[in-house]
Parts: C-alpha cells; structure tokens; sequence
C-alpha cells in the first residue's frame, strides 16, 4: 500500500484527535478509528465540504459517500445510500490539503493541481411519463449537493422548449447536461444539440438521465452498462461520479428530412400498443399490457419492405466477405429497431445491443407466428429470454430502409408517432457522450 501512497498526513474519525497519520491512494482513503483500521473505496465517493461540527465547532472534513446497499422486502435490488465520514485533520491547513487530494484524486488529477468545478445544465420535463420530474429530482437533489459540481435547473415544457434551451446553451460554462425525464426529452435535447451551428462540438457534451418518464430505455441502459440498478438516485450517482463513454446515434431520414435518434424505431403491433394504448391512459402502465392482449388476439400483418445492410461483424457474414444490402418483403407483425439494450425498464428486448458498437439491432416476426408465441414474446422479454422462440428473428446492421406497403400503420422513432412513410436509419458510431 505504501508503493501507492497519494497523500499522507494526519487524520482520525470526528471527534477523535488526529494523531496517526491517514493514507490515500488512487482508490481507497485508509485511517485509524479507536486503534481500528478503517478503509474507504473512492468508487462510492462523490464530494467533500470544510465543515465545523460539534458545539466547540472543531473544524472538520466531510466526506460523502453513497455504497451500494440491498433495499426492498419483496423486491430487492442494489441502491445507493447516503454515508457521511467526518474527520479531524488537526488544523486548517492540513484539512484544505486533504479536502483538496481527495478531490483530485477522484477525478484523477495529481493532488497539487488546480481542478474547475463541473457545472451541470439540468433539464426537467414536469410532464414527462410519469408527471413526476420536479419531485423525482428534489429526491436525488442532496446527492448532487453533496458533489463536487455545481448546476443550474430549468424547466421546460414541451418538446420545442427543451429544444431552444439546448440550442442556446453556452458551451463554455456547461461540463454536462442532465435530463431528468424520459426517451422523448432525451431525444428533444439531442435535437437541440445537433441542430447547433457548433453541433460537432456540441453532441460531445456529456449527457446524463435520471429516469422519470414511462420507459426510460436509455437510462436504464446506461444503468446496466453501469452496473447499477435502476433507480433516480443510482442515476444521479453515476452523474455525479462524472465517468463517460461514447453513444452512437442513428441518422432518421423520411421524405427529404433528416433527424436523429438515440433510442428506437418500432412499427407494426410495437408501434400500435405505444401509441394506441394511450386509449387506456386511466389504467397508468397496465394499458401497454391490455392493449397488447386485445392486438395479439387480432394478430394484424403489415405487409412492407425491410431493406438492411448488415453490421460487419454479424455471424450471418462469411468470414472475409464485405456485407451487402438485403432485401425482406412479407407481411410483418413487428419490427423494432433498437440502439440500446433496453427498450423500457422493463423490456430488454435487443440483449446483444451495446451502446457503441456501430450497430442497430432489429427484432422481427413475420407472419406465421402464432398468438401462444407472441404471448411468450411478451413474457419473456422482460428478461430478454424471448431471440430463442421459433419465429423470432434478429440482425444486427449498419443501415436500414423500411417502406410500409400497407395503407394505414403507425411509425415511430424514439417513442414518438412520425409521418407513415418509407423511412431509413443510418449509425452514426461514436457520437454522442454520456455519463455511464
């Protein structure tokens, strides 16, 4: 441990003495609390404050960290709980020293430079999904408090407005941008970004959701890339930690217009519930179950067009052969079209999809699939257990064209119903940034 020694100067638990000496490395801090060694991961810390504690305000470190606990009687899962560490350091200085290495240290700077506090843009849709941004946000708002960063909040409400604001955005005093909404408000921002002037530049702003709309699919992708359950305070954890990687997104082109996409395209019985269900509003999620049972027991085709270039690394390719465009035309009961793994919190419905792979992932099922079967479908892709029933079909590509050869049929990109015409998909690898 000695080798990996950072920082090293008196430390003890409040309201100890400091009378031994602390030890930081790159990932833990260690100390002594009543002759007992105590360690701390750095992964589970967010921030630091120079506090004064106790009624003899004796000056004190505050560190914050969140480490995973388990929650949940019924249903357990892995969330992020508040733990707060308060330590003598024996004067002033020595306690601006620490504050100061830990802080670098988690960024990973050397601890005598001079870092620039992060400063966040966030972004709250009010009426997205779950009509529960404002609330959902003053939840993970002490998280963020806590954290070495600073931000600024604005609602807004609708998709134009989030639009303007992203558009307007000065670049040069925003570090990050933080949806706390759904898939649509995500989609409006990245519209925003990319219709700047400066969009190359722009899309490279690190982008990071809280999930509060009705699927949350990117969130909870990024979640699960993550390691972290899906959860708003998990998520503002992962933003607050500040880590990134890349985000491809997808070129929509329909009838001369060109827009983008970070999430999905459905059509077909995908496409109808989505939409259709909104019927059932008064039941909350339980309409896109009760509308699927009513359009599975109709089992509709769609007669279309399913044009694709395949992704080059897709098994389907011969070794040594470049990929060539295919061509599918039949009646469809559904194609979803996915750039991430999940398609709702609850719906892993492309499982080999990845964030950054330089591929869509389509799910297919044509006609001659059964009622039992798209049943089974439903249930099982939940837990993306669903590619192995016998009429399922799945590609990954680099492009695809869909031309609708039926009259009336719903198109939607992102989670939003767009024009009912030919439409193409193009990745675009790399784009986009997000906090993960």
């Amino acid at each position: 441990m000695e080798n990996c020694v950072i920082f090293k100067s008196k430390l003890a638990s409040y309201p100890e003495t400091a009378t031994e000496s602390g030890i930081l490395t790159k990932d833990y801090l260690y100390w002594q609390q009543r002759e007992i060694k105590q360690q701390l991961c750095l992964d589970d810390v967010v921030g630091t404050a120079l506090v004064n504690r106790g009624d003899d305000r004796q000056p004190c470190l505050l560190v914050s960290a969140y480490p995973k606990q388990t929650v949940g009687l019924i249903v357990k899962k892995k969330r992020r709980v508040l733990q707060e560490y308060y330590f003598t350091c024996g004067d002033l200085a020595k306690r601006s020293q620490w504050q100061k290495a830990i802080n670098n240290t988690l960024v990973g700077k050397a601890i005598e430079a001079d870092i620039k506090c992060r400063h966040l843009q966030v972004v709250i849709n009010p009426h997205s999904g779950k009509q529960q941004g404002v609330k959902i946000f003053e939840q993970v708002r002490p998280l963020l408090d806590r954290s070495n960063l600073t931000y600024t909040v604005t609602k807004t409400i609708s998709a134009a407005d989030t639009k303007n604001l992203v558009l307007n955005l000065d670049l040069q005093k925003t570090d990050g941008l933080v949806i706390v909404g759904g898939d649509g408000t995500i989609h409006d921002a990245i519209a925003g970004l990319m219709s700047r002037p400066d969009r190359e530049t722009a899309i490279k702003l690190p982008l990071g959701t809280i999930p509060g709309g009705t699927g949350d699919g990117l969130a909870k992708s990024l979640l699960e890339s993550a390691g972290e359950s899906y959860d708003p305070l998990n998520a503002a954890f992962i933003i607050a930690k500040g880590r990134q990687q890349s985000l491809d997104l997808a070129t929509v082109t329909q009838n001369g217009k060109e827009y983008y996409s970070c999430l999905s395209l459905a059509w077909g019985l995908v496409s109808e519930i989505d939409i259709e269900s909104e019927k059932l509003k008064f039941l909350g999620a339980l309409r896109f179950d009760v509308y699927a049972l009513i359009l599975m027991s109709l089992l509709r085709t769609y007669r279309g067009r399913f044009s694709y270039l395949p992704h080059a690394d897709f098994n389907q390719i011969k070794e040594n052969s470049s990929p060539s465009w295919q061509v599918i035309e039949d009646d469809f009961i559904f194609l979803w079209a996915m750039n991430t793994p999940w398609a709702a919190h609850d719906m892993n419905v492309t499982p080999y999809a990845s964030l950054n792979d330089g591929a869509i992932d389509v799910l297919v099922m044509r006609q001659g699939t059964s009622r039992w079967e798209l049943l089974q479908a439903l249930l099982r892709c939940g837990k993306g257990q669903h590619l192995d029933l016998p009429h399922m079909e799945y590609y990954k590509v680099s492009a695809f064209k869909l031309e609708p050869l039926t009259d009336k049929g719903i198109l939607v990109v992102d989670g939003e119903p767009v024009e009912y015409s030919a439409i193409e998909m193009k990745v675009m690898p790399n784009l986009a940034c997000v906090n993960c």
